[in-house]
C-alpha cells in the first residue's frame, strides 16, 4: 500500500465546502493508474463514508492484482483519521469510441439545440457550485422546468455538456461528467442537497472530441432513497459510460389537511 498526502481545493465545491462526488471519484482513479502499467479505469465503484472538506487528506493505494488485460485496485481517500471515501478500481485498456460495438441495446437522448437549452447555473444569492463553473451544463428544458419554478414530474434530466476551459472529453473526466448533472428529484419538487451513498461508473470507450451528451434517470423514490442511472454519449453518438448511483434525499414535509 502506498500512502500520500493530497490536496483538495474548492475547485469543485459547493456549499459549505462540500466536494463533487464525481470529482472525487477522477482524482481517486487518477492517482490509482500511476499505480498500474493498464492507461484506463474500466470500473469504478466507491462508497462515499462521509462528506470530504476542501483542505489536506490523505490517499491509499492499494494494488490488489496486476494482471496482463486488468489490473484492480483500491483506494481511500482519509481526512483527519478517518475514511471519507472507498472505491475499488479495475482498469485496463478501452476500445477507441470509432469501434463498432457486437450489441448495442439503447439510443442516443433526442436533445434540442444546445442554444434552446437552459445553462445550469445558480441563482444569484445562492452559495456557489464548483460544477457549474467548472462544466457546461446546458439543460434540455423539457426536464428542467424546476428552473422556472414549476415542476414537470420527470424523473429524467437530460443534458450537453463540455469543460469550460476547453478540455476534451477523456475516460478520467468522465467519472467527473457521470455525477455532473442536477439531480433528478427537484422536477418532482423534492429540494435540497441530494448526497451520494455509492456510485459506479463503467467507462466503455475513449469519446471522441465535443460536446457530450449526457442522460439521468430514476427508476424509484421511495423512503429517502433514490437511484440515478446514467448514460453519456459523446460527438460521434457513441456510449461512453454507463453508470449508478444510490443517492439520499429528504423527503418533501406534508400539507396538513
Amino acid at each position: 500500500m502506498v500512502t500520500s498526502e493530497i490536496e483538495l481545493p474548492d475547485t469543485w465545491a459547493y456549499g459549505a465546502g462540500v466536494l463533487h462526488g464525481g470529482w472525487l471519484l477522477e482524482t481517486l482513479a487518477e492517482a490509482a493508474l500511476e499505480h498500474t502499467e493498464h492507461p484506463h479505469p474500466l470500473a469504478v465503484s466507491a462508497h462515499y463514508v462521509a462528506a470530504p472538506r476542501v483542505g489536506t487528506g490523505t490517499l491509499d493505494v492499494e494494488v490488489l492484482r496486476e494482471g496482463r488485460s486488468v489490473s484492480s485496485l483500491r483506494t481511500r481517500l482519509s481526512q483527519e483519521g478517518r475514511p471519507k471515501v472507498e472505491a475499488l478500481l479495475t482498469c485496463g485498456r478501452l476500445p477507441d469510441s470509432s469501434t463498432t460495438p457486437f450489441l448495442l441495446d439503447t439510443a442516443p437522448p433526442v436533445l434540442p439545440p444546445r442554444e434552446q437549452c437552459v445553462r445550469n447555473t445558480m441563482p444569484e444569492g445562492m452559495p456557489r457550485n464548483g460544477i457549474t463553473e467548472q462544466l457546461d451544463v446546458l439543460l434540455d428544458p423539457a426536464t428542467a422546468s424546476w428552473t422556472t419554478g414549476s415542476f414537470g414530474g420527470s424523473t429524467e434530466v437530460r443534458a450537453w455538456i463540455r469543460a469550460v476551459d476547453g478540455r476534451e472529453p477523456d475516460p478520467l473526466q468522465l467519472l467527473t461528467v457521470a455525477d455532473a448533472l442536477p439531480p433528478v428529484s427537484f422536477d418532482l419538487g423534492i429540494p435540497g442537497w441530494v448526497p451520494t451513498i455509492e456510485l459506479t461508473v463503467l467507462v466503455r470507450a475513449v469519446p471522441a472530441p465535443g460536446w457530450l451528451r449526457v442522460t439521468h434517470r430514476a427508476r424509484l423514490v421511495h423512503g429517502g432513497w433514490l437511484d440515478e442511472e446514467c448514460e453519456v454519449w459523446d460527438s460521434e453518438d457513441h456510449l461512453v459510460v454507463q453508470a449508478r448511483q444510490l443517492a439520499a434525499y429528504r423527503e418533501p414535509a406534508q400539507e396538513q389537511s
